[in-house]
């Protein structure tokens, strides 16, 4: 139905593409080049002029609902980011597994947990982040996300949704309502999982009778992981996260907008993450920071099929 890409790139982990997706920056740039070790104070600086913030100045409502791990302190949540409101976890989703562990009493951390705030008051914590709670997380931020959309067509106000849905990241223990429906093990179940949650917004869209005029965008920070038993693979490509390889860069992504993006487009040419910042905020009506480099271009000539070659020939990494 739209735009399908065979050489969308990320960064090699999920903190330093998000920094990038947020930022249109480089996270060498941003310093969110690695991750921090749990227990210790993380996430982008307040400098940074986040996506969500362009966008709210010119009258878009943005929520988060997902896994952020851009920051996990007041000041550095997602509803001091831009977002007006959030619900997920401030890190990442591999803590669901920590008080299962027999060492996690003696390990001097702070239980996990799933929270959720809005703009202009303390985010709270909502229930602990364990392996019950990871199995029905996605599907809570697929809903919240649909009654967002609701609310703000019914008030007639654009809206930005970014929902980094918590699937595949290990570990990937499916919603029970997904629990051995392929025969194939949770892996297989969580993708299901995934694609299941991912059609309830695309059939939300219909519903609310707004698919027309949404920019739809699926996509992934990463490739895969390389962790046994959730081990993924990137088929042809080299290499899993953590790693320089097309295998971490090069990942599946999808946009699409009918009537504007044309359909049934395969393209191979060249686009980075960092691009959607720009892209977006222009699209948008946002002005885009002149205060320090900015390290995506617009490419909307190309994605509405204006152009055959994407405004870029090639991307950095570190």
């Amino acid at each position: 139905q739209g735009l399908k890409f065979l050489n969308f790139n990320v960064e090699s982990d999920c903190v330093p593409t998000r920094s990038a997706l947020m930022t249109g920056r480089h996270p060498i740039r941003t310093g969110a080049f690695q991750s921090v070790p749990a227990g210790l104070p993380q996430g982008l600086t307040r400098w940074e002029r986040l996506l969500p913030e362009l966008l709210t100045e010119v009258g878009y409502a943005c929520s988060h609902f997902g896994k952020w791990h851009l920051g996990e302190i007041e000041g550095r949540l997602p509803s001091d980011r831009g977002f007006s409101e959030w619900y997920g976890i401030p890190r990442t989703m591999n803590e669901s597994m920590f008080t299962s562990s027999p060492y996690f009493e003696e390990s001097g951390l702070e239980n996990p947990y799933i929270m959720e705030g809005q703009t202009g008051s303390p985010s709270e914590k909502v229930k602990i982040l364990n392996e019950e709670t990871r199995r029905t997380i996605d599907r809570e931020c697929t809903e919240k996300t649909i009654a967002f959309m609701k609310e703000k067509h019914k008030s007639d106000q654009p809206f930005f949704c970014y929902v980094p849905i918590t699937q595949l990241h290990f570990p990937s223990l499916a919603h029970p309502d997904h629990m051995g429906v392929t025969g194939h093990g949770e892996m297989a179940d969580s993708l299901a999982e995934m694609d299941h949650n991912v059609g309830l917004i695309v059939d939300a869209l219909d519903e609310i009778g707004i698919a027309d005029d949404t920019l739809l965008i699926f996509g992934s920070d990463n490739g895969p992981e390389f962790r046994d038993p959730w081990r993924g693979t990137a088929g042809y490509w080299r290499g899993t996260y953590h790693t320089a390889m097309e295998g971490s860069l090069r990942v599946p992504f999808m946009m699409r907008w009918p009537n504007q993006i044309p359909a049934e487009i395969v393209t191979d040419e060249i686009v980075h993450i960092v691009d959607l910042y720009v892209t977006l905020a222009n699209l948008c009506g946002a002005t885009v920071p002149d205060d320090r480099p900015i390290d995506g271009v617009d490419q909307m000539d190309f994605l509405l099929g204006r152009q055959e070659k994407s405004n870029r020939e090639g991307f950095v990494y570190y």
